[in-house]
């Protein structure tokens, strides 16, 4: 891991202090110590080099490892106490709402892998450090009061090791973000925490996660909106004994084109897809006549 200058430290209030918010003419007003070790550190602020902490004396300083930790806790827990929402998203497969009562439903195509948003703060209201749960250790725990019982969230801060395949495989709902720099947790800080986008495609390697999260245990949300992605065409067929072929569009719900619509029609029918090399007109034809229906075609 390269070596970085500490942007952050405790001041003697025990609050988290950015050196951008460090006034040159007070800093002797302020101790400040490392947030990680918690040994006494300086403000530099000298001009030709970047404004950092150093550590006093020693200039090897405590582990880098130990400090992004640390701070990585400190600042999200800050941000989800401190701000009315707390979005995160993760990509899942939805399926379409209509998926049990759609005649035209096709596993294959009537699902999508599309990226759930959520606020946390809807549901959970508290967050603590490094409390227990189900025989681990969460760096951060997100837990409702007013229901208890909801399943709470873990929040992982992964700097060099992953959460282990036990803690993973446990079921708990655990959102792990995966941080090299001080700007891996600046990206975290100002925007919600999603999944890397290769997530949609179930590409992600892991050295390619860094700044995101990845989540373990989490669902489909219910309710998903009715997917509109099939090329539905009717046949209609009036009573003059006419009949054409209307494409229904892309936007239309495939369930509502399965019932009649026309107040001219006698007969119609939907059609998804027809068996090579036939139409979807001389399919409709094929159809109407093997319900009772006499048919013009010229």
């Amino acid at each position: 891991m390269a070596v970085i200058k500490y942007l952050y430290a405790l001041d003697e209030h025990n609050n988290v202090v950015c050196i951008d918010d460090v006034v040159r003419e007070e800093r002797h007003l302020h101790t400040f110590h490392c947030i990680g070790c918690g040994s006494e550190m300086i403000a530099r602020m000298g001009k030709e080099r970047a404004k950092h902490f150093a550590h006093k004396g020693d200039g090897e300083g405590c582990g880098v490892e130990t400090y992004l930790h640390v701070l990585a806790k400190r600042l999200i827990k800050e941000k989800f106490d401190k701000e009315e929402s707390f979005e995160i998203g993760y990509y899942c497969d939805n399926t379409c709402s209509y998926s049990c009562s759609c005649q035209f439903f096709k596993d294959y195509e009537c699902r999508e892998r599309t990226l759930n948003m959520i606020d946390l703060k809807k549901y959970y209201d508290n967050c603590y450090e490094e409390e227990p749960i189900d025989g681990f250790i969460a760096d951060l725990l997100l837990s409702s009061a007013d229901k208890p019982n909801r399943a709470k969230v873990l929040i992982e801060i992964q700097v060099s090791h992953k959460s282990t395949q036990q803690k993973t495989d446990s079921g708990l709902k655990i959102i792990e973000l995966c941080i090299k720099s001080e700007d891996d947790i600046k990206r975290l800080l100002s925007s919600p925490i999603v999944e890397h986008p290769d997530a949609k495609y179930r590409k992600v390697r892991d050295g390619e996660t860094t700044g995101y999260g990845r989540f373990y245990g989490f669902k489909a949300m219910p309710g998903s909106e009715p997917m509109s992605k099939r090329s539905i065409q009717r046949f209609i067929l009036f009573h003059s004994g006419k009949s054409i072929v209307k494409f229904c569009g892309e936007d239309t719900i495939c369930k509502d084109v399965s019932r009649k619509k026309n107040p001219k029609a006698i007969f119609e029918v939907s059609i998804d897809r027809t068996p090579e090399p036939i139409s979807p007109y001389s399919y409709g034809l094929i159809i109407a006549r093997q319900n009772g229906f006499q048919v013009k075609t010229c």
